[in-house]
This record gives C-alpha cells, structure tokens and sequence, in this order.
C-alpha cells in the first residue's frame, strides 16, 4: 500500500490531463499542456510497461483480470498511437483525446475509481459541421444513458383512462364493438 500512493500519484501527474472544461478551445490548450508532458514517448509507454507489470505483481492490489486485460489494450492503444513519434504533441487533436482516454483508463483502474474515470468524444452538433469535445465522467455518462432511457420509455408510454375505458383504449360493457 505505501508503493501504491506515490506511484498513483506519479502516474495520476504524468498520464492525467483536466480537460474536462466546456470551451472547446480550452480543452484543446489543456489536452495540449497534457501531451508536452510526454516529452518522450518511448520513455513514456516503458514506464506504463513497468505500471502494469507492478500491477501484475499486486503492488496495488488486487485487479481482476478483465481489468488487467483492459488495462493492456489501453497501453497497446498508448503505444499504437505514440508508434512513429517522438512527442504526444505530434499527434493530431482526435489522436490527444484517445490517447487521453487510455491513460484515463490505465489511472482509474490502478486507483480502483473507474466511475469517475473521465471519457472524452468528439461531438457534431445538429445543422453545424464544427464539432465539440464532451468530457463527462463514466458515471455522468450512464446517468445520461439511464434517463434517456427513461424519458423515450416513458414518451411510448400510453396515457390511460381508468373509468370505463381499459388499458389498451378499448370501452368495456358495451355489445357494440367500435362504440
């Protein structure tokens, strides 16, 4: 446990990036700030290597093996991205934003707080061809889902009646069917 914090809190520091913030052109300058942190990839994906080999070992604990096995696809898509250059800021915008989300992953996972894990997309809003980066947590994100969930079932919902009408809108009592 006492290897455990500063190595979170290194690893937190170093594959951490607030972008989080609603102005599209302030999360960009954040997830720039974020990527001239990796001033050496190399360096970079050999010390999320040592990370997860730590992990194996149990130096944090204990981490079920679909984590493990997310955590690595997250350093496989790390080193994907990073393969070819030197620095995180050659990456293009949408390649910052995934491989912000795959230290997100590797961090939440290590700290065991993957709802407050953050996700970022890019997003295209209706009539306009400028797209939006969102940044909500994994929580935020399934609390959104469930409610939209929610309000389409409850627009299929049918408004009854109960007087002399059923459920389904049809008059009970009466011989005439269709009066």
């Amino acid at each position: 446990m006492s290897v455990r914090l500063p190595v979170t809190i290194f690893l937190g520091l170093l594959l951490s990036v607030p972008v989080w913030a609603a102005d599209p052109g302030d999360i960009q300058h954040k997830a720039d700030q974020g990527a001239e942190r990796v001033s050496d990839a190399q360096a970079f994906v050999e010390e999320i290597d040592r990370s997860l080999e730590m992990a194996r070992e149990g130096v944090y604990g204990k981490i079920k093996d679909a984590d493990m096995t997310r955590m690595k696809d997250a350093r496989d898509t790390i080193a994907t991205l990073l393969q070819g250059h030197e620095r995180a800021t050659q990456l293009p915008a949408d390649q910052r934003i995934e491989l912000y989300n795959a230290q997100e992953l590797i961090t939440s996972i290590i700290r065991d707080d993957d709802k407050n894990r953050k996700v970022c997309q890019r997003l295209k809003e209706i009539g306009t061809r400028i797209t939006k980066r969102e940044c909500l947590t994994v929580a935020e994100r399934e609390r959104r889902s469930r409610d939209a969930k929610e309000a389409a079932a409850d627009m299929l919902r049918l408004d009854c009646v109960v007087n002399d009408v059923n459920p389904c809108g049809i008059i009970r009592g009466s011989g005439n069917s269709g009066t």
